[in-house]
């Protein structure tokens, strides 16, 4: 490509003579061997992606105090009252602000209640009222002459409009079922008992779906006659294909917290649907990044390479669907789109509950490789995924967009700009976002970012970030040590956060061996950066 040459202007302006304007402009890898299998065709495709990868011009990433946007965030959660509905007497978060049209559903408490708790661990706050009052009102979703919980609270379920097929009572859209359950799993795993109660008394039923259904999921179906309301996503496509791996999920939870058998044998025989599938397999991007990891723990437990290979088709399924472009024009000029997921094949917006659990999904998968042989492509993709998204979905905030870039009636309920609770939906170009509502439920985004970026040094006042995923976190006397995930070919930032100002610490950081100090990027009273392999092992002293 010659240097003279610049891209095609994106407005109606006239072409200049004597300059030369690239139309397309592609990255063609070629190989001589052509894939059969799924699994081949997936290992192709993330070996190719990655050296294409290599290649292509990658916007520069910046440091983001996500620390304030958190708290941020959780003041607006506990105090804005478009957040929450009241029934039965207790307190519901609404999935989108000011909803109040729509019954509380149980997926929207737990998937914000998880990442909360995990950030108010590792802020070392063992209570809070907000963690008390959305444990307090989970019970009431579980009905009792079906043993299950439901999507929606029942005591509002008069509210549903039949608007859409899922609006109904007893409606369930299949991932719904699935995912609070594994949720409550997680706070099982956190000795809470209303959790453990609710997921013993809702599995059996659970169970009984999946076994009826043959492990191959409807989109929609009736609760209490299993009569199937939605059969396909589209005519000839099936329904969510990805649905056995977060039900293995599940049952490999189940199987480490009982030691029951009979849950991993559950786990494998749902894992049996995914075989055959290559990038079909992705129905909704969330539920694909948790079957990866549940393939991952299936192939750790057994040892059969099928389980690997599968979990390979999911993450290629996965970067199938990002967008490794960075859109210059329009709204989206003023906030980076690079490496962006979108939450369904067809989907026209990019959206941040979807990402923020890729996010954790894709950090987990990369904890349960770290003593495993798998491809470096993997390695280097998920890295940088988590480099990019860490800096990118802060705008999904109001806050941080344009108003012009934001709609002025979103599609449910209302959008307060000022409120540190994320927009649905973040569109490139000219689109405006926010078009379908303020997503309460995807609250978790600055929670989860904390929890796995920022890293404490026991009695020491500052904090590490790592804008790569790290590994083997340890400190020795005055000094700490840890690994970075990704590739050495590519770089990450680490910034060291001193947390009280009267504390002067002479920090030093190496690469690889305590002969090769690296100079800090930038320096100021409030955090010193430096820039540093993927790959390496890296020990800060001071």
């Amino acid at each position: 490509m010659a240097g003279n040459r610049i891209p095609l202007p994106a407005s109606n302006a006239s072409l200049k003579k004597n300059k030369s304007y690239i139309l397309n402009d592609s990255f063609v890898v070629f190989s001589k061997e052509v894939p059969t299998t799924p699994a081949d065709i997936a290992v192709q495709y993330l070996d190719k992606l990655a050296d294409v990868y290599l290649q292509l011009p990658r916007p520069e990433t910046t440091y983001y105090k996500w620390l304030d946007t958190a708290d941020k965030g959780l003041q607006d959660l506990v105090y804005h009252k478009g957040c929450w509905t009241f029934a039965g007497g207790h307190s519901y978060l609404n999935a989108y602000v000011a909803d109040y049209k729509s019954p509380p559903e149980v997926m929207v408490q737990l998937a914000v209640l998880v990442p909360m708790l995990e950030y108010l661990e590792w802020k070392g706050e063992v209570d809070h009222k907000l963690v008390d009052e959305l444990i307090a009102g989970l019970p009431a979703f579980y009905e009792p002459k079906m043993k299950t919980i439901v999507r929606w609270l029942p005591a509002l379920e008069s509210n549903l409009d039949h608007s859409e097929e899922q609006k109904k009572p007893r409606v369930m859209d299949s991932w719904y079922l699935h995912h609070p359950l594994m949720n409550l799993a997680r706070l099982s795993d956190r000795n809470n008992k209303t959790a453990k109660t609710l997921l013993m008394d809702s599995i059996d039923y659970a169970i009984k779906v999946a076994q009826h259904f043959k492990y191959e999921w409807p989109v929609f179906y009736q609760m209490d006659t299993l009569e199937v309301i939605k059969a396909e996503t589209a005519e000839g496509e099936g329904g969510e294909k990805d649905l056995p791996g977060t039900y293995a999920d599940l049952m490999l939870r189940l199987w480490k917290m009982t030691g029951d058998k009979k849950y991993f044998e559950e786990a494998r025989q749902a894992a049996e649907k995914l075989k055959n599938l290559s990038f079909e397999v992705f129905y909704q991007a969330n539920n694909t990044a948790f079957s990866a990891g549940a393939m991952i723990r299936l192939y750790k437990e057994t040892g059969d390479k099928t389980y690997l290979e599968l979990s390979y088709v999911c993450i290629a399924a996965l970067f199938d669907n990002m967008q490794l472009w960075e859109c210059n024009y329009g709204h989206a000029k003023n906030f980076p789109t690079f490496f962006g997921i979108f939450p369904l094949k067809d989907a026209p917006y990019t959206a941040a509950y979807e990402e923020q659990e890729v996010y954790s999904a894709l950090c987990d998968y990369l904890v349960q490789i770290q003593d495993l042989e798998v491809l470096p492509s993997i390695r280097l993709l998920i890295a940088e995924f988590v480099k990019h998204i860490i800096g990118r979905v802060v705008y999904y905030y109001p806050t941080m967009l344009k108003t012009d870039a934001i709609v002025e009636k979103s599609k449910t309920g209302e959008i307060d700009p000022s409120l540190w609770i994320a927009l649905e939906d973040l569109h490139d170009g000219w689109e405006q976002s926010g078009e379908v509502g303020q997503e309460v439920y995807g609250a978790g985004v600055a929670f989860g970012v904390i929890e796995k970026q920022y890293h404490k040094v026991k009695d020491e006042s500052f904090m590490i970030f790592c804008d790569y995923s790290i590994s083997g976190f340890r400190k020795r006397g005055k000094s700490v040590s840890f690994a970075t995930q990704g590739d050495q070919r590519l770089s990450c930032r680490i910034v060291l956060l001193p947390q009280e100002p009267k504390d002067t610490y002479n920090f030093t950081v190496y690469i690889g061996n305590d002969s090769n100090a690296v100079e800090p990027m930038k320096v100021d009273k409030q955090a010193i950066e430096f820039s540093v392999s993927g790959n390496e092992k890296i020990k800060i002293s001071w």
